[in-house]
C-alpha cells in the first residue's frame, strides 16, 4: 500500500482571505500558534500564503531606508513598532506570497512531500485538489506518522 499526502494531511482549514487586515491574520497566527497561514478566496481556492516572516520583513526598514535617515542614532525600535502598527491596517493581499505557490495534491507521494518541504524550506505545505484548499502537512506530521506506524507495528507483532 502506498502512503500519500492525504494520509499525513491535517484537515485544518485555518486560513485567511486576501481582503483581511494583516492584524486579523496576525491574530489567527498567534491564536493557532502557526508560522504561516494559507490565503484563500471565497471558493476555497488557494491564492497565496502569509508567513510571520513576510510580516516582519515588511516592517523592518530596508538598507536604503536606514541609509537615508538623518541620523543612525534615531529611535529604530520605536520606528519598528510604529511600522508594525501601520502594517496591521493593510490587507493580506499586499504582503502574501502569491504564485508560484508550493503545494501538493492529496495523491502526492510522501517522498515528494518531504523533498518539496526540504528543497523549498517550507514548514507547512498546503494540500489542494483542483485548486481548492483541503488541508495542510507540516514537518511534525512526519513525526506523528512515525509514532502511529510504530504503534501499529507493535500491535501486529505483539
Amino acid at each position: 500500500m502506498t502512503t500519500n499526502a492525504s494520509k499525513l494531511m491535517v484537515r485544518d482549514l485555518t486560513a485567511v482571505s486576501p481582503e483581511d487586515r494583516i492584524l486579523d491574520a496576525v491574530r489567527v497566527l498567534y491564536s493557532h500558534r502557526l508560522p504561516g497561514v494559507p490565503v484563500i478566496d471565497d471558493d476555497w481556492r488557494l491564492v497565496g500564503y502569509l508567513a510571520q516572516s513576510d510580516i516582519l520583513e515588511a516592517a523592518v526598514p530596508t538598507f536604503l531606508e536606514v541609509l537615508s535617515q538623518t541620523s543612525f542614532l534615531d529611535d529604530s525600535e520605536g520606528n519598528l513598532l510604529q511600522r508594525l502598527q501601520l502594517l496591521g491596517r493593510h490587507k493580506v493581499q499586499d504582503y502574501m506570497r502569491g504564485e508560484p505557490l508550493v503545494m501538493v495534491d492529496p495523491y502526492a507521494s510522501l517522498m515528494t512531500v518531504a523533498d518539496l518541504m526540504l528543497r523549498k524550506g517550507v514548514e507547512r505545505l498546503p494540500v489542494v485538489e483542483e485548486g481548492r484548499f483541503l488541508g495542510i502537512i507540516d514537518r511534525a506530521s512526519f513525526c506523528e506518522f512515525m509514532m502511529e506506524d510504530e504503534e501499529a507495528y507493535a500491535r501486529i507483532n505483539a
